[in-house]
C-alpha cells in the first residue's frame, strides 16, 4: 500500500496555489474570472468570483491560472 500511494503521488499534478489565494482564470470557454481559490481537485481549481451566487464555482485546469498584476 505504501508504494501504491508513493506511485499515485507522483502521477498527481502539483498544483502551485491555495484556498483563499487571489487568482485569473483564462479559458476561452469560461472567460476570465478574478476570484478567490475555493476547491482544488488535481488538476482543477475552482474559482468563486465576486460577482457569483453563494456556491457558484469556476472550474479551471491549473495552468490557466495567473496571479493578477
Amino acid at each position: 500500500s505504501f508504494l501504491r500511494e508513493t506511485v499515485s503521488r507522483a502521477k498527481t499534478a502539483r498544483i502551485p496555489f491555495r484556498v483563499g489565494q487571489v487568482l485569473i482564470g483564462d479559458d476561452p470557454f469560461n472567460g476570465r474570472h478574478v476570484g478567490t481559490v475555493a476547491v482544488i481537485d488535481a488538476p482543477y481549481v475552482g474559482l468563486r468570483t465576486a460577482g457569483s451566487a453563494a456556491g457558484d464555482v469556476t472550474f479551471y485546469d491549473y495552468r490557466q491560472l495567473r496571479y493578477p498584476d
